[in-house]
């Protein structure tokens, strides 16, 4: 099943990381790494993160790692673990304290 993430329903109404559970804390550090990842050259070939998946599998954690795709186009990072097949899309991460982008000012 995919993991379908809009990182603004992570953040408080100023763009900050808000007091959070430590499950969903640990969740949004591990989709902060994708977007940092996917955003740190502006990426828009595949490109295998140093990322480690964190799927159980026969309560194992998977041994994989998360390959990152960023679509300009869309603004879609799409992310997924080839050795599980665990899976996500993350949207409106344009700006975050993730985006690693670097932006020209005018």
């Amino acid at each position: 099943m995919t993991m379908v993430t809009n990182i603004q329903h992570f953040l408080d109404e100023k763009g900050g990381v808000p007091d959070l559970p430590k499950e969903t804390m640990e969740l949004l550090t591990y989709l902060g790494a994708i977007i940092e990842d996917a955003t740190a050259e502006s990426q828009t070939d595949p490109e295998t993160a140093q990322i480690r998946c964190r799927k159980v599998v026969k309560g194992k954690v998977c041994s994989g790692v998360i390959e990152v795709f960023l679509y300009p186009e869309s603004g879609e990072i799409i992310w997924q673990c080839e050795e599980c097949g665990e899976e996500g899309v993350i949207t409106d991460w344009e700006g975050t304290v993730w985006d690693k982008r670097e932006y020209v000012r005018h």
